[in-house]
């Protein structure tokens, strides 16, 4: 602990006067007017002062009895000091009379709100005392009343439970009745069962036995028969032996015979072919001389048509994607107008105009052109094989578009060869025969065959075709002479090149594509 006072301050008598002269507690004295100048700079200084002095223990602060030594004082210092220590006395216990006075004020208003509290604490217990008194009478009431109605109430439960007691009873003795009836019912069932299962035991019983006997006495009969039919077999057997050998006998001697009389036919036949055709040589010189053709070389004229087109320009069209295009465009257009076709001059004009229009802007050495007319002759043969043979009137607008399409470049040949080949050959009276490479597919495809479709539905679609071709060349519209393949003659030949190929007149559309050919030409006199 240190404690320091710096020589040049006052001394503490001269600090504690100028206090006691700024202060309100102090002792009046004979020195008030002195200068209260001495005690401004008395300070407690810290141990950091030169002139402080400490103690290094609590052993050496001297005590209140020890005698401090140093200069006696006089008597104004100690009066000084005694007026300061009696002022810091005075101003220790000095009490404010306004702090007394607020201090009373609390006290009071704490003991009165006390006594209001009690007042109101004890008018509290009152009123629940009251209330409690008062709830308690009430449920002493209720519970009077709770006790009445629930012995009521339990006395009316157990006449009920009495009730149902006898109810139950008499319900139980009921069922029992029932249980005991239902068993000796099933009893009963169950004894006639037992009896009746005996009864059948019994009787199956016999009639396995019976059976038994019927099949010993059955495979008996069977032993019997089998044993004569293998006694006939073996009959029947040398005597099949014996006819073998009559048969071969027999076989031998036709086949000599055969053999004879197909060498004189063999004879006959070579001679009889070298006298046709020496006639058909002269026949035929004649007509090429005439510009008469075969069925066959038709067929080939066709074929040959077909392929260039197919496999030629349609084929290059195809490839390239602008002519593709153009050509697809004008496929959509021609089939468009052909399915809008109806029998009227003024629609059959306009649309033979618009198609003929379409097709004559193509340059003709393109290959866009005969693909162009290869896409309209299919759209009319396609109408042909499906509105002509539903309605017959529809060949009559159809034949005279073509016979106005006609002034198409090109375009009879394409149409009459596209006929040809889709309707298997029939409309010129030819016989498609298998070729040497040629396979199945390829060659149904070629008489007039598609997948799927029914002898029926052939018949038909030829039949629709053959009525187109027909009712173009005996078309009273046609108002100049038609092109060679489509001149009214055509009539008689398909009729004669049909009834004298034997191999075409024995099938069964012969008589169906006639009569589809006679319908058509028949109104118009057989020209």
């Amino acid at each position: 602990m240190r404690f320091g006072v710096k020589p040049e301050r006052p001394s503490f008598p001269s600090r504690a006067k100028l206090r006691l002269n700024e202060s309100t507690y102090k002792v009046p004295s004979d020195t008030e007017e002195s200068s209260g100048e001495e005690f401004e700079e008395a300070v407690v200084e810290s141990s950091d002062s030169e002139d402080s002095f400490f103690y290094a223990s609590e052993s050496e602060i001297p005590t209140k009895g020890r005698r401090i030594h140093g200069p006696p004082k006089s008597t104004s210092e100690q009066r000084e000091l005694t007026e300061a220590m009696a002022s810091i006395k005075l101003h220790s216990t000095h009490s404010d009379p306004l702090t007394e006075w607020v201090k009373q004020n609390q006290k009071e208003a704490f003991e009165i709100a006390q006594a209001r509290i009690r007042r109101s604490q004890t008018a509290m217990t009152n009123l629940y005392l009251t209330a409690a008194k008062i709830t308690q009478t009430s449920m002493e009431v209720t519970l009077k009343e709770q006790e009445l109605r629930i012995a009521s109430e339990v006395q009316a439960r157990q006449r009920a439970r009495e009730e149902e007691e006898k109810r139950e009873q008499s319900r139980w003795e009921a069922r029992n009745k029932a249980i005991w009836d239902q068993v000796d019912k099933v009893a009963a069932t169950v004894e006639a069962r037992l009896e009746a299962e005996r009864k059948a035991v019994e009787f199956e019983k016999q009639k396995q036995e019976a059976e038994k006997r019927k099949i010993e006495e059955e495979r008996r009969k069977r032993e019997d028969a089998e044993r004569e039919r293998r006694e006939k077999a073996e009959a029947e057997k040398r005597r099949i032996a014996e006819e073998k050998e009559q048969e071969k006998e027999r076989a031998k001697e036709e086949e000599r015979r055969r053999q004879e009389a197909e060498e004189r036919e063999r004879k006959e036949v070579e001679e009889r072919k070298r006298r046709e055709k020496e006639e058909l040589s002269k026949v035929d010189t004649e007509r090429r001389q005439a510009g008469i053709t075969t069925p066959s070389e038709d067929w080939d004229r066709a074929l040959e048509i077909t392929t260039n087109v197919k496999h030629g320009h349609l084929k290059r069209v195809k490839e390239d994607s602008i002519q593709r295009r153009q050509w697809s465009a004008i496929r959509r257009g021609v089939t468009l107008r052909i399915g809008q076709l109806t029998d009227d001059n003024a629609e059959i004009t306009r649309i033979s105009n618009q198609i003929f229009d379409t097709i004559r802007a193509l340059d003709p050495s393109s290959d866009l052109y005969p693909a162009a007319l290869s896409a309209l002759a299919k759209a009319i043969i396609l109408q042909a094989e499906t509105e002509v043979t539903a309605k017959l009137d529809t060949a009559g607008p159809l034949a005279a578009v073509v016979i106005n399409l006609f002034n198409l470049p090109g375009f009879e040949e394409v149409l009459w060869a596209k006929m040809v080949t889709r309707g298997g050959g029939w409309i010129i009276g030819n016989y498609v025969m298998k070729r040497q490479g040629q396979n199945d597919k390829e060659f149904r495809k070629l008489a007039g065959y598609r997948e799927d479709e029914t002898q029926v539905d052939r018949q038909t679609r030829i039949g629709g075709i053959v009525s187109l071709y027909f009712a173009i060349c005996t078309s009273p519209r046609a108002v100049s002479m038609l092109p060679t393949p489509f001149w009214p003659t055509k009539i008689w030949s398909f009729l004669t090149r049909i009834l004298g190929e034997p191999r075409l007149s024995k099938q069964s559309l012969a008589p169906y594509v006639m009569y589809s050919c006679l319908e058509v030409a028949a109104p118009t006199g057989l020209t």
